[in-house]
């Protein structure tokens, strides 16, 4: 019996501790107002950044016992910067998009080529040089 691979995809929401609100804020002054209470909102902890991914975790077959697989997982590249309090709506939306790639990723991996490189003569011999 022929066993196939088999992929789950889902959402992944990670803290992204690189934004900050002044990469965007004070742009116009015509807001200053409301940037000044939105960076006041962002010191008090009501809301962060974060990254969307989405994340593919593949089962490939091993051997005959139906039990044994080699797991792998891929991810998306990402969305970073979003503001924790968008909504599940832009959030659903980002991770559909994002989830698009993934699948592009997926099926450029049925065409690619493999390339095998030679092991270095220290790999082959354990890391000595005798």
């Amino acid at each position: 019996m022929t066993r196939n691979a088999e992929i789950e995809i889902d959402r992944i929401e990670t803290y992204d501790a690189h934004a900050h609100p002044l990469d965007y804020l004070f742009q116009d002054p015509d807001y200053r107002a409301q940037d000044e209470a939105r960076l006041a909102a962002w010191r008090r902890d009501e809301w962060h950044f974060l990254g969307i991914r989405a994340r593919a975790l593949i089962k490939i077959p091993y051997g005959a016992n139906p039990e044994c697989w080699v797991t792998a997982e891929l991810m998306s590249p990402g969305l970073w910067g979003i503001e924790s309090d968008s909504g599940e709506d832009y959030f659903r939306q980002v991770y559909q998009e994002q989830r698009e790639i993934l699948i592009a990723m997926l099926a450029s991996l049925k065409t690619s080529d493999i390339t095998q490189h030679q092991c270095s003569a220290l790999a082959a011999t354990g890391g000595h040089n005798d």
